[in-house]
Protein backbone atom coordinates (compact mmCIF):
# COMPACT_ATOMS: atom_id res chain seq x y z
CA UNK A 1 0.00 0.00 0.00
CA UNK A 2 1.15 3.53 -0.90
CA UNK A 3 -0.95 5.43 1.46
CA UNK A 4 -1.38 4.20 5.22
CA UNK A 5 -5.19 4.45 5.79
CA UNK A 6 -6.94 6.80 7.71
CA UNK A 7 -10.15 6.14 10.06
CA UNK A 8 -13.01 8.51 9.18
CA UNK A 9 -13.14 10.83 12.22
CA UNK A 10 -16.08 12.36 13.74
CA UNK A 11 -16.42 16.15 12.49
CA UNK A 12 -15.54 18.16 15.14
CA UNK A 13 -15.47 22.34 15.57
CA UNK A 14 -12.34 23.26 13.86
CA UNK A 15 -10.94 27.09 14.50
CA UNK A 16 -8.64 27.78 12.07
CA UNK A 17 -8.88 25.36 8.69
CA UNK A 18 -12.00 24.16 7.42
CA UNK A 19 -14.21 27.07 5.73
CA UNK A 20 -17.84 27.10 4.74
CA UNK A 21 -17.35 25.33 1.59
CA UNK A 22 -15.50 22.44 3.26
CA UNK A 23 -12.45 22.79 1.98
CA UNK A 24 -8.81 24.11 3.74
CA UNK A 25 -8.40 27.85 4.53
CA UNK A 26 -9.85 30.37 6.45
CA UNK A 27 -10.62 32.87 4.32
CA UNK A 28 -9.65 34.49 0.76
CA UNK A 29 -6.27 35.77 1.09
CA UNK A 30 -6.26 39.87 -0.49
CA UNK A 31 -3.07 40.10 -2.89
CA UNK A 32 -0.92 43.44 -1.49
CA UNK A 33 -1.90 44.89 -5.20
CA UNK A 34 -5.09 42.98 -5.26
CA UNK A 35 -7.39 44.62 -8.32
CA UNK A 36 -4.59 44.05 -10.46
CA UNK A 37 -4.05 41.37 -12.93
CA UNK A 38 -7.64 40.53 -12.69
CA UNK A 39 -9.75 42.19 -15.15
CA UNK A 40 -10.74 40.44 -18.36
CA UNK A 41 -9.72 36.78 -18.72
CA UNK A 42 -6.72 37.36 -16.66
CA UNK A 43 -6.42 35.11 -13.50
CA UNK A 44 -6.16 36.34 -10.12
CA UNK A 45 -2.64 37.35 -8.84
CA UNK A 46 -0.69 34.82 -6.80
CA UNK A 47 -0.48 34.39 -3.38
CA UNK A 48 2.29 32.34 -3.00
CA UNK A 49 4.94 32.72 -5.79
CA UNK A 50 7.69 30.33 -5.64
CA UNK A 51 11.00 30.81 -7.53
CA UNK A 52 13.04 27.86 -7.83
CA UNK A 53 14.51 24.38 -8.79
CA UNK A 54 12.53 21.64 -10.70
CA UNK A 55 13.23 18.28 -10.97
CA UNK A 56 11.78 14.67 -10.51
CA UNK A 57 12.55 12.04 -7.57
CA UNK A 58 13.63 8.55 -8.27
CA UNK A 59 13.17 7.13 -4.83
CA UNK A 60 14.13 3.88 -3.92
CA UNK A 61 13.47 2.29 -0.71
CA UNK A 62 14.86 -0.67 1.34
CA UNK A 63 18.46 -0.80 -0.67
CA UNK A 64 20.13 -4.00 0.54
CA UNK A 65 23.19 -2.21 0.99
CA UNK A 66 24.68 1.26 0.79
CA UNK A 67 25.88 1.93 -3.18
CA UNK A 68 29.60 1.33 -3.61
CA UNK A 69 31.54 2.14 -6.44
CA UNK A 70 31.70 -1.33 -8.85
CA UNK A 71 28.96 -2.96 -6.84
CA UNK A 72 25.29 -3.94 -7.35
CA UNK A 73 22.63 -3.10 -5.07
CA UNK A 74 18.97 -4.00 -4.45
CA UNK A 75 16.00 -2.12 -3.86
CA UNK A 76 12.86 -3.66 -2.55
CA UNK A 77 10.75 -0.71 -4.28
CA UNK A 78 10.87 2.08 -6.71
CA UNK A 79 8.54 5.33 -7.48
CA UNK A 80 9.19 7.93 -9.85
CA UNK A 81 7.65 11.35 -8.46
CA UNK A 82 7.30 14.82 -8.57
CA UNK A 83 10.49 16.07 -6.92
CA UNK A 84 12.58 19.35 -5.51
CA UNK A 85 12.03 21.51 -3.05
CA UNK A 86 10.43 23.87 -4.43
CA UNK A 87 7.72 22.19 -6.55
CA UNK A 88 6.89 20.00 -3.72
CA UNK A 89 6.08 22.81 -1.56
CA UNK A 90 4.07 24.64 -4.56
CA UNK A 91 1.91 21.48 -5.50
CA UNK A 92 0.82 21.00 -1.63
CA UNK A 93 0.25 24.60 -1.05
CA UNK A 94 -1.83 24.83 -4.07
CA UNK A 95 -3.99 21.38 -2.62
CA UNK A 96 -3.73 23.79 0.83
CA UNK A 97 -6.08 26.45 -0.75
CA UNK A 98 -3.46 28.78 -1.78
CA UNK A 99 -3.74 30.45 -5.73
CA UNK A 100 0.57 29.53 -6.27
CA UNK A 101 2.42 30.42 -9.79
CA UNK A 102 5.69 28.83 -10.52
CA UNK A 103 8.74 30.24 -12.17
CA UNK A 104 11.71 27.78 -12.97
CA UNK A 105 13.63 25.76 -15.71
CA UNK A 106 12.67 22.60 -17.44
CA UNK A 107 14.64 20.55 -20.05
CA UNK A 108 12.79 19.42 -23.35
CA UNK A 109 12.19 15.76 -22.59
CA UNK A 110 9.98 13.45 -20.97
CA UNK A 111 10.54 14.33 -17.07
CA UNK A 112 10.33 17.95 -18.08
CA UNK A 113 6.23 17.31 -19.14
CA UNK A 114 6.03 15.40 -16.29
CA UNK A 115 7.09 17.88 -13.64
CA UNK A 116 4.85 20.13 -15.76
CA UNK A 117 1.71 18.04 -15.52
CA UNK A 118 2.49 17.74 -12.03
CA UNK A 119 1.86 20.51 -10.83
CA UNK A 120 -0.82 21.80 -13.10
CA UNK A 121 -2.75 18.76 -11.61
CA UNK A 122 -2.24 20.16 -8.54
CA UNK A 123 -3.50 24.08 -10.04
CA UNK A 124 0.04 25.43 -9.56
CA UNK A 125 0.26 28.34 -12.64
CA UNK A 126 3.22 26.79 -14.92
CA UNK A 127 2.58 29.49 -17.75
CA UNK A 128 6.28 30.91 -16.99
CA UNK A 129 7.94 27.41 -16.52
CA UNK A 130 10.96 28.00 -18.88
CA UNK A 131 12.27 24.47 -21.29
CA UNK A 132 15.86 24.92 -22.06
CA UNK A 133 15.55 22.88 -26.01
CA UNK A 134 18.86 21.47 -25.55
CA UNK A 135 19.07 20.64 -21.98
CA UNK A 136 17.47 17.96 -19.67
CA UNK A 137 15.37 18.55 -16.53
CA UNK A 138 16.98 17.53 -13.23
CA UNK A 139 16.54 14.22 -11.02
CA UNK A 140 17.19 13.09 -7.80
CA UNK A 141 17.93 9.55 -6.83
CA UNK A 142 17.04 9.00 -3.38
CA UNK A 143 17.46 5.28 -1.64
CA UNK A 144 16.73 4.71 2.33
CA UNK A 145 18.67 2.03 4.01
CA UNK A 146 18.57 0.99 7.60
CA UNK A 147 16.18 4.28 8.75
CA UNK A 148 18.68 6.65 6.63
CA UNK A 149 18.63 8.29 3.21
CA UNK A 150 21.01 9.47 0.55
CA UNK A 151 20.77 11.71 -2.70
CA UNK A 152 22.44 11.90 -5.42
CA UNK A 153 21.11 14.78 -7.78
CA UNK A 154 21.36 15.89 -11.58
CA UNK A 155 20.52 19.71 -11.48
CA UNK A 156 20.18 19.98 -15.02
CA UNK A 157 18.26 22.57 -16.61
CA UNK A 158 17.54 24.49 -13.10
CA UNK A 159 21.37 25.09 -12.40
CA UNK A 160 21.58 27.78 -14.77
CA UNK A 161 18.34 29.77 -14.63
CA UNK A 162 19.49 33.72 -14.59
CA UNK A 163 17.92 36.47 -13.02
CA UNK A 164 17.56 38.36 -16.44
CA UNK A 165 15.56 35.18 -17.26
CA UNK A 166 13.07 36.30 -14.22
CA UNK A 167 9.54 37.73 -15.02
CA UNK A 168 9.78 40.24 -12.53
CA UNK A 169 5.93 41.69 -13.31
CA UNK A 170 4.88 38.20 -13.20
CA UNK A 171 6.74 37.53 -9.82
CA UNK A 172 5.81 40.79 -7.74
CA UNK A 173 2.09 40.56 -8.85
CA UNK A 174 2.07 38.12 -5.91
CA UNK A 175 1.88 38.66 -2.15
CA UNK A 176 4.47 36.23 -0.70
CA UNK A 177 8.21 35.25 -2.75
CA UNK A 178 9.24 31.35 -1.51
CA UNK A 179 12.88 30.32 -2.65
CA UNK A 180 14.26 26.93 -1.85
CA UNK A 181 17.45 24.89 -2.84
CA UNK A 182 19.72 28.32 -2.52
CA UNK A 183 22.46 25.88 -2.76
CA UNK A 184 21.57 24.12 -5.78
CA UNK A 185 20.66 27.35 -7.86
CA UNK A 186 24.62 28.56 -8.60
CA UNK A 187 23.38 30.91 -12.06
CA UNK A 188 20.68 32.55 -9.61
CA UNK A 189 22.51 32.31 -6.29
CA UNK A 190 24.43 35.97 -6.54
CA UNK A 191 21.15 37.34 -7.48
CA UNK A 192 19.14 36.45 -4.60
CA UNK A 193 19.53 39.72 -2.32
CA UNK A 194 18.60 41.87 -5.38
CA UNK A 195 15.61 39.33 -6.24
CA UNK A 196 14.32 39.48 -2.38
CA UNK A 197 14.83 43.35 -2.50
CA UNK A 198 13.23 43.35 -5.64
CA UNK A 199 10.24 41.30 -3.94
CA UNK A 200 10.43 43.66 -0.51
CA UNK A 201 10.11 47.07 -2.14
CA UNK A 202 7.08 45.63 -4.26
CA UNK A 203 5.57 44.96 -1.18
CA UNK A 204 5.63 41.35 -0.78
CA UNK A 205 6.48 39.07 2.04
CA UNK A 206 9.28 36.69 1.49
CA UNK A 207 10.75 33.20 2.95
CA UNK A 208 13.67 31.17 2.10
CA UNK A 209 14.76 27.05 2.75
CA UNK A 210 18.24 26.69 1.40
CA UNK A 211 18.46 22.84 1.97
CA UNK A 212 21.25 21.59 2.41
CA UNK A 213 24.98 22.72 0.72
CA UNK A 214 25.94 19.83 -1.48
CA UNK A 215 29.68 21.76 -1.43
CA UNK A 216 29.35 21.39 2.59
CA UNK A 217 30.69 25.09 2.30
CA UNK A 218 28.29 27.31 4.20
CA UNK A 219 29.77 30.51 2.79
CA UNK A 220 28.18 33.52 4.39
CA UNK A 221 27.16 35.02 1.40
CA UNK A 222 23.51 33.85 2.25
CA UNK A 223 24.09 36.92 5.15
CA UNK A 224 23.32 39.11 2.46
CA UNK A 225 19.55 38.29 1.67
CA UNK A 226 18.67 37.72 5.24
CA UNK A 227 18.04 41.50 5.42
CA UNK A 228 15.13 40.76 2.88
CA UNK A 229 13.75 37.46 4.81
CA UNK A 230 10.62 37.61 6.57
CA UNK A 231 10.72 33.65 7.44
CA UNK A 232 13.88 31.37 6.98
CA UNK A 233 13.27 27.77 6.98
CA UNK A 234 16.24 25.73 7.38
CA UNK A 235 16.20 22.06 9.34
CA UNK A 236 17.98 21.47 12.67
CA UNK A 237 21.36 20.78 10.58
CA UNK A 238 20.97 23.36 8.44
CA UNK A 239 20.40 25.74 11.09
CA UNK A 240 23.55 24.68 12.82
CA UNK A 241 25.89 24.81 9.98
CA UNK A 242 24.62 28.01 8.66
CA UNK A 243 24.93 29.98 11.64
CA UNK A 244 28.33 28.13 12.59
CA UNK A 245 27.04 27.03 15.85
CA UNK A 246 26.80 23.15 16.83
CA UNK A 247 24.63 24.00 20.10
CA UNK A 248 20.86 24.85 18.32
CA UNK A 249 19.49 27.22 20.62
CA UNK A 250 22.30 29.32 19.86
CA UNK A 251 21.92 28.79 16.22
CA UNK A 252 18.32 30.17 16.65
CA UNK A 253 19.05 32.70 18.55
CA UNK A 254 22.07 34.23 16.02
CA UNK A 255 20.03 33.41 13.12
CA UNK A 256 16.86 35.24 14.22
CA UNK A 257 18.71 38.27 14.79
CA UNK A 258 19.30 38.51 11.29
CA UNK A 259 15.86 37.77 9.38
CA UNK A 260 12.26 38.34 11.07
CA UNK A 261 11.08 34.58 11.75
CA UNK A 262 13.45 31.41 11.78
CA UNK A 263 11.31 28.76 11.91
CA UNK A 264 13.53 24.79 12.27
CA UNK A 265 12.12 21.48 11.73
CA UNK A 266 13.67 19.12 13.80
CA UNK A 267 12.32 15.50 12.82
CA UNK A 268 10.83 13.86 15.16
CA UNK A 269 11.60 16.46 17.81
CA UNK A 270 8.89 18.45 16.70
CA UNK A 271 9.88 22.33 15.24
CA UNK A 272 11.31 25.56 16.87
CA UNK A 273 9.98 29.22 15.82
CA UNK A 274 11.82 32.04 16.65
CA UNK A 275 10.89 35.95 16.54
CA UNK A 276 13.10 38.40 18.35
CA UNK A 277 12.72 37.19 21.99
CA UNK A 278 9.87 35.01 21.45
CA UNK A 279 9.78 31.14 20.97
CA UNK A 280 7.27 28.96 20.21
CA UNK A 281 8.00 25.41 20.28
CA UNK A 282 5.55 22.21 18.46
CA UNK A 283 5.25 18.94 19.06
CA UNK A 284 6.13 16.29 17.22
CA UNK A 285 2.94 14.15 15.86
CA UNK A 286 2.30 10.42 16.21
CA UNK A 287 2.33 9.06 12.23
CA UNK A 288 3.43 5.09 11.03
CA UNK A 289 5.32 6.95 8.66
CA UNK A 290 5.68 4.97 4.68
CA UNK A 291 8.14 7.80 3.59
CA UNK A 292 9.67 10.67 4.71
CA UNK A 293 10.87 12.26 1.32
CA UNK A 294 9.67 15.84 1.24
CA UNK A 295 8.26 15.93 4.85
CA UNK A 296 10.13 19.26 5.53
CA UNK A 297 8.89 20.97 2.10
CA UNK A 298 5.25 19.90 3.20
CA UNK A 299 5.92 21.66 6.40
CA UNK A 300 6.87 24.63 4.31
CA UNK A 301 3.72 24.48 2.71
CA UNK A 302 1.72 24.19 5.44
CA UNK A 303 3.28 26.87 7.93
CA UNK A 304 2.77 29.27 5.10
CA UNK A 305 -0.58 28.80 4.09
CA UNK A 306 -1.64 29.64 7.72
CA UNK A 307 0.84 32.55 7.92
CA UNK A 308 -0.45 34.15 4.41
CA UNK A 309 -3.16 34.01 6.12
CA UNK A 310 -2.58 36.02 8.70
CA UNK A 311 -2.35 33.73 11.84
CA UNK A 312 -0.87 33.71 14.89
CA UNK A 313 2.94 31.65 14.56
CA UNK A 314 1.76 29.20 16.92
CA UNK A 315 -0.93 27.86 14.42
CA UNK A 316 1.65 28.52 11.67
CA UNK A 317 3.49 26.10 13.56
CA UNK A 318 0.60 23.86 14.25
CA UNK A 319 -0.21 23.73 10.36
CA UNK A 320 2.75 23.10 9.38
CA UNK A 321 3.53 19.91 11.64
CA UNK A 322 0.22 18.68 10.39
CA UNK A 323 1.26 18.66 6.69
CA UNK A 324 4.69 17.60 7.37
CA UNK A 325 3.19 14.63 9.33
CA UNK A 326 0.78 13.92 6.69
CA UNK A 327 3.06 13.76 4.09
CA UNK A 328 4.75 10.99 5.65
CA UNK A 329 1.65 8.90 5.33
CA UNK A 330 2.36 8.11 1.75
CA UNK A 331 5.57 7.71 -0.76
CA UNK A 332 6.64 10.55 -2.55
CA UNK A 333 6.24 14.34 -1.20
CA UNK A 334 3.45 14.98 -2.66
CA UNK A 335 1.13 12.18 -3.22
CA UNK A 336 -0.59 12.47 0.29
CA UNK A 337 -2.34 15.92 -0.79
CA UNK A 338 -4.07 14.06 -3.57
CA UNK A 339 -6.39 13.36 -1.44
CA UNK A 340 -7.43 16.03 0.65
CA UNK A 341 -10.66 14.76 2.45
CA UNK A 342 -8.13 12.31 4.26
CA UNK A 343 -5.93 15.53 5.27
CA UNK A 344 -9.03 16.73 6.66
CA UNK A 345 -9.51 13.45 8.62
CA UNK A 346 -6.23 13.49 9.37
CA UNK A 347 -6.11 17.48 10.55
CA UNK A 348 -9.01 17.11 13.09
CA UNK A 349 -7.58 14.00 14.62
CA UNK A 350 -4.30 15.71 15.21
CA UNK A 351 -5.69 19.11 16.30
CA UNK A 352 -5.24 18.82 19.84
CA UNK A 353 -1.53 17.57 19.90
CA UNK A 354 -1.10 20.08 16.98
CA UNK A 355 -2.04 23.10 18.74
CA UNK A 356 0.11 21.97 22.12
CA UNK A 357 2.69 24.71 21.32
CA UNK A 358 4.85 25.62 23.96
CA UNK A 359 5.64 29.60 24.49
CA UNK A 360 8.35 31.24 25.57
CA UNK A 361 9.67 34.95 26.14
CA UNK A 362 13.63 35.46 26.70
CA UNK A 363 14.51 37.88 29.24
CA UNK A 364 18.09 39.66 28.24
CA UNK A 365 20.07 37.77 30.62
CA UNK A 366 18.59 34.48 29.66
CA UNK A 367 20.09 35.55 25.87
CA UNK A 368 23.39 36.49 27.34
CA UNK A 369 23.91 33.09 29.51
Amino acid sequence: MSCNPIAPQRAVDNPWWVDQAGRPGLKMIESHNSGSNTSGNQAPAPDLMVVGELNVDLILENVNELPALGKERIAGRMKLTLGSSSAILASNASRLGLKVGFVGALGADSFGGYVRDALMDAGVDTSQLLTREHESTGLTVIYTHGGERGMLTYPGAMERLAFEELPLPYVTAASHLHLSSYYLQPTLRPDVPRLFRVAREAGMSTSLDTNWDPDESWDDDLYEVFPFVDVFLPNDEEARHIAREGNLQRAIEKLAAHVGTVVVTCGSDGAIARTGDQQWVGPSLPVDPVDAVGAGDSFNAGFLSAFLRGRPLADCLAAGTTAGAFSTTCAGGTDAFAHMERYQRFELEMLPRASAVEYTEFSRAERDV
